[in-house]
């Protein structure tokens, strides 16, 4: 007997197939959602009211976590992104009723908190770059100098594969097809590392192979061990791999680039996660302004 297909309503049902189709790189979001479902997994999703809303941010606000704390605003907003995404995803599969009004609206958010951007000095970069190439993993140095280059996080880098460079191109390139926030994203790169990577591409010359693979080709390295260990050689402190891409943005900025070149450049979405290097910009600007207008 044929089952008739049943469009999908509930929470549950709904946050299913966003996860299937949406392509997402953020390993927590299932996770997050999962808070959700476990309340109202077999509501409606259109039936949540602010008062649910409200009572489930409560729950996150004051219960602890795994470390006995209660979870920061930020990490908080995290989890309303997570429901907030998947509405955004059932209104545009026209999976709620037209006009339905988020029962987010008039919730307000955490107040996020930026933080001092960590940026690594050129000397700082030196010296990390001397202490991995003392590390037994022989592809760190490559994959550090690349983070910097193009600002892709450490995802995103371990993906790469052979086939996805252009190193023969007037502009060489690294193509990333599919980035955290789902789009396809192309980086250009320098002389120095198409120079490295034709020297690897003789050793590795499978284009359906990772680049930054270990002893399993097919398999990413784990190389978390290394890079802290060439940090603490390099006497680097408050230093994480997200701090090389934190690194790429802060030189172009502290070379006049404007903010959307930056934003570009990384691949956000939003300005809000750039301006965070627009104090940087400053001295590029006065340079700017004083060699057009001088």
């Amino acid at each position: 007997m044929k089952t008739e297909y049943q469009t999908p309503q509930t929470v549950a049902e709904i946050a299913a197939v966003y996860l299937s189709l949406t392509p997402v790189r953020d390993p927590m979001l299932k996770s997050r959602l999962s808070f959700w479902t476990e309340r109202f997994g077999a509501r409606p999703l259109a039936d949540l009211s602010p008062d649910d809303i409200d009572t489930a941010l409560a729950e996150l606000e004051t219960a602890p976590g795994k470390n006995g704390k209660v979870k920061a605003g930020p990490t908080i907003n995290r989890y309303r992104m997570a429901l907030q995404s998947t509405i955004r995803f059932a209104k545009q599969k026209r999976l709620l009723p037209r006009g339905w009004i988020s029962p987010f609206q008039d919730i307000p958010q955490h107040k996020e908190n930026p933080g001092k951007v960590r940026f690594l000095t050129a000397d700082e970069e030196q010296r990390l770059m001397d202490a991995a190439r003392l590390q037994s993993w022989v592809l760190l140095p490559l994959l550090i100098r690349l983070a910097i280059v193009t600002g892709l996080r450490r995802g995103a880098l371990l993906d790469l594969r052979w086939c996805d460079l252009a190193l023969d191109n007037e502009s060489p390139t690294v193509t990333v097809a599919r980035t955290k926030n789902g789009d396809s994203h192309v980086s250009p790169i320098t002389p120095d590392l198409v120079q490295e990577f034709k020297r690897m591409k003789r050793i590795r010359s499978q284009e359906d192979e990772l680049i930054f693979s270990g002893k399993h080709r097919n398999q990413a390295h784990d190389f978390r061990h290394g890079f802290i260990e060439a940090c603490k050689m390099a006497q680097l402190s408050g230093v994480t791999f997200h701090t090389l891409r934190h690194t790429s943005c802060s030189r172009l900025a502290q070379a006049g680039v404007d903010i959307l070149a930056i934003a570009e450049h990384a691949g956000h979405r939003s300005l809000s996660m750039t301006r965070r290097y627009s104090h940087l910009c400053i001295k590029g600007r006065a340079n700017t302004i004083n060699n057009v207008f001088a």
